[in-house]
């Protein structure tokens, strides 16, 4: 390529022992690692879902990388699919899960000291996001004024599936005050199925292909409907990104939301465009490419019918076993030279700032 490929999403794969090491006080320090005597070592308080991802044994990718200890360590793979800069997103999201609610923050403050050490180096190769709760939004944006400006720190990622509101709460307004204020992107990505959050409160699935057929869709809809009908992107100038969640959830979510709009607008916060319009607005991990499983579906028609062309970013989702390496943007039909260069480059350099 005639640019640099930028992947904007690349999970670190720390365990909850690598992040325990970066806990503030040593006395705390000390008693999470002789807290949990019941589980391995490597978790501590974060907890595990039970889902076999493995497909039946027929996938043994192991997903979770263990040997993936600072950014450097990707560079062989990095290499081999011709990928030139990384923004890494947190590998460790399930820490969102911890049950004791007085811990979760001091593991996000060492999970974020963790991510400056080790993978957001700000060397023209590797960036990183930090991590930010749903359920701690004022110490999440504490977290942004302390650490944003590291080199490095191009972004925040929320999990979408366990917070108990939907982003466009009013209690979430601190977030988006320092994330406006140090210009930096939040964004949402789903998380695993132990949290009786919406919507896996009452779906009750039998196996991952249930779960996750629904995981990754459903609680982008629930967000982006009301960060747009509570009007935050009215408010703030903030840019939001949805990764991992593909892109043919966002024409269906604009035409139902401009419907609603049309009708009972006076039931929406104070807009001065039409709802899709902001979802256009909006950035979107490319991941999984819908046509690689499917041809009812083109994703160059999707990019057009939403309004997507300057908001596509590549997201390898690497480690997992459902990555999309670079060719997978070239093997899509339908898309010019120029629109392939946006999704592998110019979109993202304009989202992180690259």
């Amino acid at each position: 390529m005639e640019y640099p490929i930028i992947d904007g999403e690349w999970h670190s794969a720390e365990s909850g022992a690598d992040v325990r090491e970066y806990l503030d006080e040593d006395a705390f320090r000390e008693n999470e690692r002789a807290g949990y005597t019941a589980g391995p070592d490597e978790w501590g308080p974060v907890q595990w879902d039970g889902w076999d991802r493995s497909a039946g044994g027929r996938s043994t990718i192991n997903i979770h990388s263990p040997d993936i200890e600072s950014a450097e360590d990707v560079d062989p793979v990095r290499e081999q699919l011709g990928i030139d800069r990384v923004v890494f997103s947190p590998g460790l999201f399930r820490m969102t899960t911890i049950p004791a609610m007085d811990k979760q923050v001091p593991y996000m403050r060492a999970f974020n000291d963790m991510t400056v050490d080790r993978f957001a180096r700000g060397d023209g190769t590797y960036y990183a996001k930090l991590m930010v709760f749903g359920e701690h939004p004022e110490e999440s944006a504490a977290e942004i004024e302390r650490l944003a400006d590291e080199d490095g720190v191009v972004g925040a990622m929320i999990t979408d599936v366990g917070p108990t509101y939907p982003m466009g709460h009013s209690s979430y307004d601190p977030l988006y005050e320092a994330a406006e204020k140090h210009d930096v992107p939040i964004i949402l990505h789903s998380t695993t199925g132990i949290v009786a959050g919406f919507p896996i409160a009452g779906m009750k699935p039998t196996n991952f292909a249930e779960f996750h057929t629904l995981a990754h869709t459903v609680p982008k809809m629930w967000h982006a409907n009301s960060l747009i009908q509570r009007g935050v992107p009215e408010r703030y100038d903030v840019d939001i990104g949805f990764w991992e969640g593909g892109l043919s959830w966002v024409p269906a979510l604009a035409e139902r939301l401009d419907r609603e709009y049309l009708e009972r607008s006076s039931e929406f916060a104070e807009l001065s465009q039409l709802p899709s319009e902001y979802l256009s607005e909006f950035y979107y991990g490319s991941q999984p490419l819908p046509e690689e499983a499917t041809s009812m579906v083109s994703v160059a028609e999707l990019i057009e019918r939403a309004d997507l062309e300057d908001q596509v970013v590549y997201t390898s989702d690497r480690p997992h076993q459902d990555f999309d390496a670079p060719a997978a943007i070239d093997n899509v039909e339908g898309l010019s030279d120029e629109q392939r260069k946006k999704i592998l480059h110019d979109n993202a350099a304009e989202l992180f700032g690259l």
